[in-house]
């Protein structure tokens, strides 16, 4: 049996690599980004109470509005705006990864 101090160093790399993999879904189109999620929702339960209970929301949100906007951007290819809106979706994912590592960095819980 793990000691709570290994479950919550366990819970710490979870959250590190679920930013990895949203991090990766610049350059993966997507499929990281579901896998992300899959974890997050899958570690969700073992982090109520904690600092990473916060960044596991932040990062399911993330998912969720993420997919939404590449949804609606793929959509938009036949009118030509969808390229420009999955750019900028790509950017809102690397600034919510951005500020969520800084602020996991400092161990604070996301706002």
């Amino acid at each position: 049996m793990q000691t709570a101090k290994e479950e919550y160093q366990d819970l710490k790399k979870y959250v590190w690599a679920i930013y990895l993999l949203q991090f990766l879904t610049l350059f993966t189109g997507g499929i990281s980004l579901l896998i992300s999620a899959f974890i997050a929702y899958l570690k969700y339960d073992e982090s109520i109470g904690s600092v990473e209970q916060s960044h596991l929301q932040w990062q399911i949100k993330t998912f969720w509005f993420g997919l939404a906007g590449m949804l609606i951007g793929f959509v938009l290819l036949l009118v030509w705006i969808g390229g420009l809106v999955m750019i900028i979706v790509w950017l809102w994912i690397a600034y919510r990864v951005i500020k969520g590592v800084n602020l996991f960095l400092k161990d604070k819980e996301m706002s």
